[in-house]
């Protein structure tokens, strides 16, 4: 996998930093951290083989 750019991470930060502002709780917070991991889930191991194929 290639390294994310200083400004890709920064956009992540702002995301994940404004989704979280909007929760009243702490319940809503792993509510949503749940919501990434199942929106995310498989895309690491998908990076890893195309990296693992073009080597």
């Amino acid at each position: 996998m290639k390294a994310m750019t200083d400004k890709q991470v920064r956009f992540l930060t702002w995301l994940i930093t404004t989704a979280t502002d909007k929760c009243t709780t702490i319940e809503e917070v792993h509510e949503l951290n749940q919501q990434i991991r199942e929106h995310s889930d498989g895309l690491i191991d998908t990076a890893i083989k195309q990296d693992k194929d073009t080597e």
